[in-house]
């Protein structure tokens, strides 16, 4: 989600908060709203996180700047969790507990939110969900939770399915996370391979957190893949089609869309040049976008 995504959803959602203020709520006073997200503002994914964070101080710059929500204005409260869920589980205990916020305008990443639920859903704090999309926070509905999105594994089920039309006939790899989030990878690789009889040589597991990928993308070369599923964060991806370019082993590479993100693109440079992905939203600079 860029800057201005984030700065449109935050508005709605403090907006549609509004309607909540006039009873006593916890995190309201009669001159604040107090506010907080819990992210991963150091860690692989920080970028999505410090982007995250700054399109929810814009939102609420703007916001108070127009005389705030019923004449309150919106304080907000970040907490970093390193994209931890041990961390997210503190930190998210912290802002309900201790700092009383009103409302959460993000859960961190994937593993981290579904660590977290059981703590948002018995607190009922209104909680958006934009960085994460797992199909546990809407199925079933959780009367809190508002997610944008959809579902990280049905994501990469279309990406792959797109990418064996475009390419039929290949040998395909798929190099995925250790967590939950890199289960949902899988979930939605698996499927579109078995839906397009795919060949698949090499399948390979990363710990997260990982930075060299030498070793993965011999495998993947070794085992004559003739295209990859990149299925890391941010950094991860980049790592992996730069040690193709370094190799010489050009493949197209699918990524998921979190990784086309213009930093992520920037870092690829020319080793971006055959990657593929797929997103529920325009790019910002299509016309479709600016219409």
């Amino acid at each position: 989600m860029n800057l201005k995504r984030v700065q449109l959803a935050v508005t709605a959602f403090l907006a549609a908060g509004a309607c909540l203020t006039a009873a006593a709520q916890q995190g309201v006073t009669d001159t604040e709203i107090v506010v907080g997200d819990i992210l991963p503002l150091t860690g692989p994914p920080a970028l999505l996180g410090v982007a995250h964070n700054l399109g929810v101080k814009v939102a609420i710059a703007e916001v108070n700047a127009a005389g705030g929500i019923h004449g309150r204005k919106v304080r907000l409260i970040s907490e970093d969790d390193g994209y931890v869920p041990s961390r997210t589980i503190q930190g998210v205990r912290k802002l309900i507990n201790s700092d009383k916020v009103f409302a959460l305008t993000s859960v961190s990443g994937t593993a981290q939110a579904q660590a977290a639920m059981p703590l948002i859903t018995q607190a009922g704090l209104p909680s958006m969900a934009p960085i994460t999309t797992y199909e546990g926070l809407y199925k079933p509905a959780i009367k809190n939770v508002f997610a944008v999105g959809y579902d990280m594994s049905n994501a990469v089920d279309e990406l792959v399915a797109k990418m064996a039309d475009r390419f039929p006939g290949k040998k395909w790899a798929l190099i995925s996370q250790d967590d939950d989030y890199g289960e949902n990878v899988r979930a939605g690789f698996e499927r579109a391979a078995k839906a397009k009889k795919l060949e698949v040589v090499s399948t390979q597991i990363y710990k997260k957190g990982q930075t060299d990928f030498s070793s993965e993308i011999l495998k993947v070369r070794q085992a004559g893949a003739e295209a990859l599923l990149a299925g890391g964060v941010l950094g991860e991806n980049v790592a992996m089609v730069k040690e193709l370019e370094r190799i010489g082993h050009k493949i197209p590479v699918g990524v998921t869309y979190v990784s086309r993100v213009p930093a992520s693109v920037k870092l690829m440079g020319s080793a971006g040049e055959n990657v593929y992905t797929v997103d529920y939203v325009y790019l910002e600079s299509s016309p479709q976008a600016k219409g």
